[in-house]
Parts: structure tokens; sequence; C-alpha cells
């Protein structure tokens, strides 16, 4: 129910053009591709559901993360939570795309919210490059965490579930 709300939020929000959007118009996502990652890198203007003021992440601060990732995902992912018939994504990390938003929390800390999904090879589709990718249901194919670059940890993971 509470994704469903979430849906319904976004489409009436982007009906209605609510965001306090910057002067300069979205069009696509920095690519940011390298032998162990392959990134979105959304910009602070980009028209999403993203909380708090916006930063656009710099190269560094996703190295930062990636590397974060590298090392912690498989403590915050203990449990395995919905990775029973889907991949388990700390052993599959290469497998997926990641699309990337920055913004600053109520505390002034500023977080990185990494959207993540299964890497199809024969995927030639762009789109994961302009718009954040929402999926509803399909288990650890599509998941979320955020990073705090001020405390260098990773927290918040969130792994979709089933139908």
């Amino acid at each position: 129910m509470t994704r469903i709300l979430t849906v319904l939020t976004i489409i009436l929000l982007t009906t209605f053009n609510c965001f306090g959007q910057a002067d300069t118009i979205f069009i696509k996502a920095d690519h940011y591709k390298t032998k162990k990652f392959d990134v979105a890198i959304f910009p602070a203007n980009y028209f999403g559901l993203i909380p708090g003021k916006r930063f656009t992440p710099t190269k560094q601060e996703i190295d930062k993360a990636e590397i974060t990732l590298q090392n912690s995902l498989k403590i915050i992912n203990k449990q395995l939570v919905n990775q029973s018939s889907t991949p388990i994504i700390h052993k599959n990390l290469k497998k997926y795309k990641r699309q990337y938003f920055g913004y600053t929390d109520k505390n002034g800390d500023r977080i990185l919210l990494i959207n993540c999904f299964w890497s199809r090879n024969k995927d030639d589709t762009e789109r994961w490059l302009t718009d954040q990718r929402m999926v509803l249901d399909g288990g650890s194919c599509y998941w979320n965490v955020k990073f705090n670059l001020d405390k260098n940890e990773l927290f918040d993971l969130d792994i979709n579930g089933y139908a």
C-alpha cells in the first residue's frame, strides 16, 4: 500500500510540477563506468523525489561510496532479506547498475542515495540515465542503500520484496 501511495504521489507531483526545479533543464545523468562499476550520476536539478537540499555527487564521492559498498555491503546485508530466490547482492555487486543522487539531510550530512538494479547484458536502453528506476517487487534484483559521505557509512539498506 505504501508503494502505491508513493507512485501516486510521484504522478501527482510530476503532473503539477510542484518541485522547485533549478533554471537549467535536466537531460541526462553523467555516465561513469569503470571495470568495477557502471553508474549514473544525477545532477542536483534532477526532477525526482529525493529528500533534502540536492547536490550533484562528484566522481571522487562516487569512488568513495563504491569502495565502502565493496567493503561493507556484506556486513549490513547479513540478514539476506528477500534474497532466497534472487541474487545475494553483496556477492553479485558488479552485476548491478547504480544510480546516484546527492542530498543534504536535516542534520547537514551529505548523503548519497544509491539506487541499484540488476544489469542485463542485452539491455541497450539508456532510460536508466534519464529516469530514477523505481520498481515494485522483483526481490534483490532491485534495491537501494544510502551512504553518508561525512561519516563514511552505509545505512538504510532496502531490498525489494516479491509479488
